[in-house]
Formats: C-alpha cells, structure tokens, sequence
C-alpha cells in the first residue's frame, strides 16, 4: 500500500506566507508534511514509489481556518426562529451539512464558540472517526451566559464564579478546547442587551486566570463599550466581535482609544466578524431578506463606516484582527470563510497576503495550534486548499469553490473533483 504522496504545485505558498515558490512539491507522509522539494530533485522512478496529485498551474495554500461558527443554525434571516421549530434530529443534520459545506469550501480547522453540547460533540467524534465529511472541530460546547442572557437557549446559565468554575470544568471534560463567555448581550438574543455588561471585571478576570490554570483560553463575545473594556482589561485571549455600544439607546458607540494599544500590548486577537457585514451589505444590495435588528440598538446602530474606522485604527496600532465570520450567523454561510480575506483586504486595507495570513496562520495562532497547522511546512498537519487563479493579485480570486482540498493528508478534491 502506498503510504506517501506527492503534491505538485506550479505555485506554492512559502514557508512564511508572504510569496510563492514555483516548481515545487510536497511529500506528504500519513497526515503530515514529511518535506518541500523542487520537482528537479524528485528520485526518477518517484511515480512508481508515490500516489502523484498534479494540481498543475493551481496556487497552493494551507487549508482555510475558521475560528467563528455555530454549526447548529442556518445563516439565514430567519435562523432564531427557525432553531426553536426544529427537532433535536433536525439541528443534527443542519450542522452535519453546515460540515459538509465547510469542508468542500476549503476550510479543514474551525473552531465553534457556542453550541449545544448534545450536538457539537458527537458531531466531532462523527467527523474525527471519518464517519462524515467535516473540518476538524475546535469545539466550546455551552456557552456561559446568564439568565434569559446571550444564547440562553443552548448556554450554560452560570450567575456566580463558583458556577462558571463548575461548568468550565464541565465542559473540559467533555472535551472543549477553550472556553466562550458572553460578558455582554447580543444581537441575537431579544431578550438581551447589547449595551449592558453580564459579567463584572472582577469575575471575567478571575474566569480568564482560571481559564489560564486549567490549560485553557477564554473567549469573550462583547458589544458594549463597558464589557469590551473590562475584557481587554482582564487579559481576555480573544475578543469576540469587539464593539463598543454607549449605554444610552441615543448615542451609537463610544469607542476609548487608548483600548486599542492596550490590545496591541496584551497582543490580544480581535474577531472582527466585519466579513458578515460585507455579506450582508452585498445581500442587501440584492434586495434580499435581511435580519431584524435588536430593538435595544435599533434607533442609534453605527453605520459600516463606523465599525471599520475603528477597526482600522486597530490595524494601525498592530492588534491581531483575524478572519471570523459568525458562520451560521444571517448572510454568513458555512462556504463563505474566505470573506473575511475579502473584507480585510476591500474594507480594512489590507495587503493581500496579510489578509490570507488572516485566514490561515494568523487564525492558527489564535488557537494555539500554529506549531502545526497554519503553514505549509515540514512536519505541519498535511491540511491544503488550492485556487485556480492568483489570490495576491485580486483577493476575490479565493473563491467559496477551490480548485483542491487535502485534509491531514486525505485527498478530499483534485482538480475540481470530488474524491468519494
């Protein structure tokens, strides 16, 4: 039996994913990457040694990461309603095809922050045992939330710290790799505020150093100014959404700048999610169906222009903003990973390699996997995404439909075909 492969690439990322090296190809070994070699120093009998996959003038990546989803929901207008109506059952097959979608649009690692733990982790072992199609699965189960809080209808209601403790190491247990707080309202929850803090700074600071004992990292949904302050104070590893909603209903936000270079010095990674806005304004532009906003944000929302000053600004100040698109989210469908390269480069200024840094290895940092996977390098995870036209030169050539997929080293397409 053939143990080892050959990818060959007309172009292939470098080791640093800031160029491409041509000619070259990759040996792969079981799930890893055993070498990157010129093509002029293949052994010559390499094709009766070794399985060849010719991607030919293709641009070779490694595989797309995802550090944003919730597999149970639909990415539609109506996805709120349209959880409470379905079955247990049905939740299980959206999410097992929301899997499906992701991993044939090139994304081979996501992480999901906030599912039901009775779905998200049998859904796991389901694609680990290769008994369906998916990405690997950085999963938080249950988020925490208070009651009638953010995503109370699949979180853990925990309201004093002996309780978050309690559920953290719950949670671990059943195999959570990092920990989701809401430490403020939402969007999506009408029963929430966006603009209202659920958690103190002294109770996310002591979540944060508990989080760090127990060899773990927290991550924190935050809109409003008062909890993204407390977060970025508290040592909180990742930001999740980063607004800034003012407390009064007639003002917008009130963005503190100083914030930002307290998180460039924490080195704190920012999910924007402002690639689900991209979707949603082109959606929108279409005349499609949109979302109804929260009636605690309605009569003051900022506009685009807004959110992405500030996010600029942060750009500006070097904080780690990467790629995250709230898959499952309205607009923010599980093939649609490579919006936020879109958004980072159309809408932030971004040059086009840091945009797929944004994607790919800045993403694997944030999750504390970079020492093996986010790169094409020896002894990586064999994770690849391939692209019939060159990204670097117009960032929508990263399209929902790649060219090529291999997962740890499993060939899922070639050359826009499907392996079965």
């Amino acid at each position: 039996m053939i143990k080892q492969k050959i990818i060959k690439s007309k172009n292939i990322s470098n080791e640093f994913l800031n160029g491409w090296i041509t000619d070259h190809c990759i040996l792969i070994e079981g799930n890893s990457i055993l070498n990157i070699i010129h093509e002029s120093k293949l052994p010559s009998d390499y094709k009766k040694n070794y399985e060849v996959i010719d991607l030919g003038n293709s641009f070779l990546l490694p595989g797309l990461i995802e550090t944003h989803a919730h597999f149970q929901f639909s990415a539609t207008p109506d996805a709120y309603k349209i959880y409470f109506d379905e079955s247990d059952f049905q939740k299980m097959d959206r999410a097992k095809e929301n899997a499906k979608t992701a991993l044939y649009s090139g994304v081979t690692t996501i992480r999901d922050l906030g599912a039901p733990n009775e779905l998200i982790f049998p859904l796991k072992s389901l694609i680990d045992s290769e008994k369906i199609d998916g990405p690997e699965i950085f999963p938080t189960g249950t988020p925490l939330t208070i009651e009638n809080g953010h995503c109370w209808f699949f979180g853990s209601i925990a309201n004093t710290v002996p309780e978050i403790y309690s559920i953290i190491e719950r949670q671990l247990e059943l195999g959570a790799t990092h920990i989701k707080i809401m430490a403020s309202g939402g969007y999506f929850t009408p029963s929430s505020n966006p603009r209202i803090s659920q958690y103190s700074f002294d109770t996310l600071k002591k979540v944060v150093d508990f989080c760090n004992d127990q060899d773990t990292y927290l991550c924190a949904h935050t809109l409003s100014n008062e909890s993204t302050k407390s977060c970025i104070d508290a040592g909180v590893h990742n930001i999740i959404h980063g607004r800034w909603f003012d407390k009064s209903l007639d003002k917008s936000y009130k963005f503190e700048e100083e914030y930002s270079n307290k998180m460039s010095e924490k080195g704190t990674f920012v999910d924007s999610t402002i690639a689900k806005h991209l979707l949603e304004y082109e959606s929108k532009l279409k005349g499609e169906k949109q979302r109804k906003p929260n009636p605690n944000v309605i009569n003051s929302e900022p506009t685009f222009e807004e959110i992405i000053n500030i996010f600029r600004k942060l750009d500006d100040d070097n904080v780690n903003i990467i790629g995250a698109l709230d898959m499952g989210m309205s607009q923010a469908f599980f093939d649609k990973c490579v919006a936020s390269a879109w958004a980072h480069v159309e809408w932030l200024g971004f040059d086009h390699w840091k945009a797929i840094r944004s994607i790919t290895s800045l993403n694997a940092k944030a999750l504390k996997i970079d020492n093996y996977k986010g790169y094409l390098k020896q002894g990586y995870i064999a994770d690849m995404v391939s692209f019939d036209n060159d990204p670097t030169l117009n960032i929508r050539n990263l399209e929902t439909i790649p060219n090529s997929i291999i997962k740890a080293g499993k060939v899922i397409k070639v050359n826009g075909q499907l392996i079965t």
